[in-house]
């Protein structure tokens, strides 16, 4: 009887232990390499629902929601975007830091196909940035960059 207890717990601390292990590393990584001579990683939580393609330019998607149209771009045209936002344009910017060791900024602006979400990354130590656009909605494209990490590879 007692080998019978013993087992079965043993079996239920196995169970628990190996569902626990597939639910915590949910993400897709992908590799693009770029016209600037870089290799860069992009890895996506797909735990919450976010996908990627391995297409240029790169979609980012929840279910059959396209989020995020990216692309890469050379980093001297973050300066250039981000002067452009400061000087007055219909541009309002709703974001800057740095996430995963990278600088970035997002703003908005009206556009023909409505309010447009931008986000500009300025990958470290790098001759790349990144350009992603988004209609969907200021919550939507927030979640999606944060569900992404963006790394040199």
């Amino acid at each position: 009887m007692k080998k019978r207890i013993s087992l079965f717990i043993t079996i239920v601390i196995v169970s628990v232990t190996m569902l626990t292990a597939c639910t915590t590393n949910a993400e897709k990584s992908v590799t693009y390499s770029v016209d600037t001579g870089d290799s860069v990683k992009i890895t996506i939580d797909t735990k919450s629902g976010f996908d990627i393609t391995m297409d240029v330019p790169f979609t980012v998607s929840k279910g059959d929601t396209d989020i995020f149209t990216g692309s890469f771009i050379y980093a001297e045209y973050y300066d250039v975007y981000r002067q452009v936002v400061e000087e007055g344009s219909d541009a309002v910017l709703l974001d800057e830091g740095s996430k995963d060791g990278n600088d970035y900024f997002c703003y908005s602006f009206e556009g023909n196909a409505g309010t447009e979400y931008d986000y500009f990354i300025l990958i470290k130590d790098s001759n790349t940035a990144i350009a992603m656009a988004s209609l969907i909605g200021e919550k939507e494209a927030s979640e999606a960059f944060k569900a992404m990490t963006i790394s040199l590879n």
